[in-house]
C-alpha cells in the first residue's frame, strides 16, 4: 500500500513538473476568431434536413427489422396468449 502510494505521488509530481510554458506564447485575440459568412438559417435548414433523413432511415430500418423478425417467427410480442402450448 505504501509502495503504491509513493509511486503514484511520484508520477503525479513528474507530470506536473513537465509543464513548461512556452516563451513564444501569444494570448489569443478577437481578431483570430472566424468571421461568420452566409445565412445561419440556410445552414440550420440544411443540417435539419440531413438529421431528419437519418432519423427517417433509422425508423424505417427499425420497423423493417421488427417486421422481418416477427414474420420469421423469431419474435413474439406476448400481446395475447399463445394459440397452443403443444
Amino acid at each position: 500500500m505504501v509502495i503504491s502510494r509513493t509511486i503514484v505521488s511520484r508520477l503525479t509530481q513528474q507530470t506536473v513538473r513537465r509543464y513548461h510554458g512556452g516563451h513564444e506564447f501569444k494570448a489569443p485575440s478577437m481578431d483570430e476568431l472566424p468571421v461568420p459568412r452566409g445565412s445561419w438559417q440556410a445552414q440550420y435548414d440544411a443540417k435539419q434536413k440531413k438529421y431528419n433523413t437519418v432519423l427517417a432511415f433509422g425508423i424505417a430500418f427499425t420497423v423493417f427489422s421488427i417486421t422481418v423478425a416477427k414474420g420469421s417467427g423469431l419474435l413474439y410480442f406476448n400481446y395475447s396468449p399463445p394459440k397452443s402450448i403443444d
